[in-house]
């Protein structure tokens, strides 16, 4: 009696086992929608950047001038002024290097849309020059009605992307507020 009842014990136990582990059986990860980009280029070709703010008559450059042991960042002015190391970081160029799009808006917009979405008469221009000498002009046009992205055109092209809006926002901040390097410690 006592091996019967252990037996029917084993069988209860397994049966539960194995339902407990049939219902719980780990789902593969779903596998999410690959991120795209506006434009991508590497952030190491990135050689020269010059953010304009036409409707506002406003415009920055930098230039990368790389030598050993120094920041590779300055002001494309006479004086090749520091750019403050904080404030650039390596996020600037990182930035430029690709903006993620929210969602793609419009393929081969019209001139017309091209209007409403405010990339005839931009907001913003990035124009990025790389290693190659390739030009990049990238044009930021109005904000969406609910604030939460900005609208960007391709590159060479008359697609356009929603970017969201933190995006610009630091690239405007470097026009309005150049990040000029604090004065050297006395």
């Amino acid at each position: 009696m006592k091996l019967q009842n252990i037996l029917i014990l084993l069988v209860v136990l397994f049966i539960i086992g194995g339902g407990y582990y049939f219902f719980n059986i780990p789902k593969p990860p779903e596998t999410p929608e690959p991120q795209i980009f506006v434009w991508q280029v590497e952030m190491e070709d990135i050689q020269h950047i010059e953010i304009r703010l036409p409707r506002e008559n406003m415009s920055q450059a930098f230039i990368k001038i790389e030598e050993p042991d120094k920041f590779p960042w300055y002001f494309d002015d006479p004086q090749r002024s520091a750019i403050d190391k904080e404030r650039w970081g390596g996020g600037i160029p990182l930035l430029l290097s690709g903006p993620g799009a929210v969602r793609v808006i419009a393929e081969n917009a019209t001139p017309e849309q091209l209007a409403e979405f405010g990339l005839l008469n931009p907001r913003m221009e990035i124009t990025l020059t790389l290693k190659n000498g390739h030009i990049m002009k990238n044009m930021i046009g109005d904000r969406t009605p609910n604030g939460a992205a900005d609208y960007v055109q391709a590159p060479s092209t008359n697609d356009v992307a929603l970017v969201d809006y933190t995006w610009y926002d630091i690239l405007e901040r470097l026009v309005k507020e150049p990040p000029y390097a604090p004065p050297p410690a006395k």
